[in-house]
């Protein structure tokens, strides 16, 4: 049987430019290390799904530069932010596109 385990790299390295991925909405279980990774690798032209909204997964995408699209119904810090500070930025000035997906 194949091993199905694989280390950080070896994952991050599976994601293309102008690959799609998708998150869930919360604040929790975001997966950081990975998405440092990506960004290592270079990852650019992404179309990030936050599914029940985003925070700082995508937010964290959106600033570094990776992300072209981003498909959410809300993109925020909880408690802490009502608006991520990346995605209001980002969108004010037309460099990334919103899809809503309410």
């Amino acid at each position: 049987m194949r091993e199905k385990l694989l280390s950080l790299e070896q994952a991050a390295k599976i994601v293309r430019d102008g690959d799609q991925i998708i998150f869930n909405g919360d604040m929790d279980w975001t997966p950081m290390a990975l998405l440092r990774e990506l960004l290592r690798n270079g990852a650019k032209s992404l179309h990030t799904i936050g599914v029940v909204g985003g925070a700082i997964n995508l937010d964290f995408l959106i600033g570094a530069g990776a992300t072209a699209t981003v498909e959410t119904c809300s993109l925020g810090f909880g408690k802490y932010a009502r608006v991520a500070p990346n995605y209001e930025r980002y969108q004010k000035a037309g460099r990334v596109k919103m899809k809503d997906n309410t």
